[in-house]
């Protein structure tokens, strides 16, 4: 609020922390709201009233009455047909496309090849989804936010690096706000894996956190107080980066982790060994399940190198738990177990997670941080749940 008054930011922040019972509670009554927050039944009413008229709330039935009786308190949650967010993960082969209800339900997920497109390709793809999404509509304000998860370095929600995708002068901030006027958001891939542990998982419970993203390159997202941590540039958690001590360590080689852990260097290593070339992910999990034993040779590589940087992690940011978002791991669950095994034995003691559904979790963090800002609860805690 610009200029507001002291009694218009009391009365924005109790209408606020009204909205934040009902979206954390689901089902809730205003007495319940009223007790919760220690405000009085006429206050909470009115506030009620408000966001009711807005049409985010939704009547679900009648509670229990209390032992004196009287009448049935109503029930009240989040209307999810209040409106929508689109979310996009623009990976380096895949542009997964995500759409949620206000309250962070799923509605639409689709994974579209996207490998040798540049980005204004892709971009007409994005068009092609948002206008099927209006075509679709069902909802009482519609598209109410756009966000992009970008594998690559995000300051002030503007690119400051993208290794995988030319950007070539695309700024999807302006094109899409000025198009539709509405909030579009940016955000790193492994900032978002966090940020989904935080508001939909495991996480929501815990103060400080770390997920650990090893896709095409690898990243972290770090969440220290409940809060995400970008460092000054948006650079914190760029692990990918940092240097390895090979056997000469005076070589002056700069030679880096994402050099031995990313799902890249797997492939190099097993397509210069095998003389194959344009290898996938689904290639070396079908290779490994044929026993091919070059694959498994460069797997137990892996897990080896990945468990020392997750040490190195884990003793530097001490969070409560450690959270591994890779497809590949998730693919071959054996190679978690080699993991935890290695990092037990280098005397770690922080539990590590495995992310399941790994291709949604940063479309749900995207999700989660559009959904705060068209609230304009950017500082409220929401509690979101995933429907299976």
């Amino acid at each position: 609020m610009v200029n507001a008054t002291g009694r218009e930011l009391f009365h924005k922040q109790n209408l606020d922390l009204v909205l934040q019972q009902i979206f954390n509670n689901k089902n809730i009554s205003r007495i319940d709201i009223s007790r919760r927050l220690n405000l009085n039944k006429s206050t909470v009413s009115a506030l009620y009233n408000e966001l009711d008229e807005k049409g985010i709330l939704k009547e679900v039935g009648s509670g229990e009455s209390t032992s004196a009786g009287g009448r049935k308190p109503v029930l009240v949650k989040i209307n999810e047909r209040y409106g929508y967010t689109m979310n996009f993960d623009l990976g380096f082969r895949h542009l997964h496309v995500m759409g949620n209800y206000v309250n962070g339900e799923v509605f639409y997920y689709q994974r579209i090849e996207v490998g040798g497109r540049n980005i204004h390709q892709i971009v007409d793809i994005i068009d092609q989804q948002l206008a099927a999404s209006f075509q679709n509509d069902q909802t009482k304000h519609g598209l109410l936010g756009i966000g992009f998860s970008i594998h690559g370095i995000v300051q002030d929600n503007q690119i400051l690096n993208s290794p995988f995708i030319d950007m070539d002068g695309v700024d999807l901030v302006d094109r899409y706000s000025t198009k539709f006027d509405i909030p579009v958001i940016l955000e790193n891939e492994a900032n978002l894996s966090g940020i989904y542990e935080r508001d939909f998982n495991d996480g929501r419970d815990k103060d400080n956190i770390v997920a650990i993203s090893i896709h095409k390159g690898i990243g972290a997202g770090i969440v220290l107080n409940k809060q995400l941590y970008r460092g000054f540039n948006g650079e914190a958690g760029e692990i990918g980066r940092s240097l390895m001590f090979t056997e000469n360590f005076t070589d002056n080689k700069n030679d880096k982790v994402e050099d031995f852990c990313s799902e890249d260097a797997i492939i190099d290593q097993v397509e210069a060994q095998t003389k194959r070339q344009h290898l996938t992910r689904e290639d070396l999990v079908k290779m490994n399940q044929a026993g091919d034993q070059i694959v498994q040779k460069e797997l137990v590589h892996f897990t080896y190198a990945i468990s020392r940087v997750i040490y190195n992690v884990a003793i530097s940011f001490a969070p409560e738990e450690l959270y591994i978002n890779s497809p590949l791991i998730e693919a071959i669950p054996s190679l978690f177990d080699d993991v935890v095994a290695n990092t037990q034995k280098l005397g770690m003691k922080i539990p590590i997670r495995l992310i399941v559904h790994s291709g949604y979790a940063t479309l749900l963090g995207c999700c989660s941080l559009v959904t705060h800002r068209v609230l304009n609860m950017d500082d409220y805690d929401l509690a979101f749940e995933l429907k299976e």
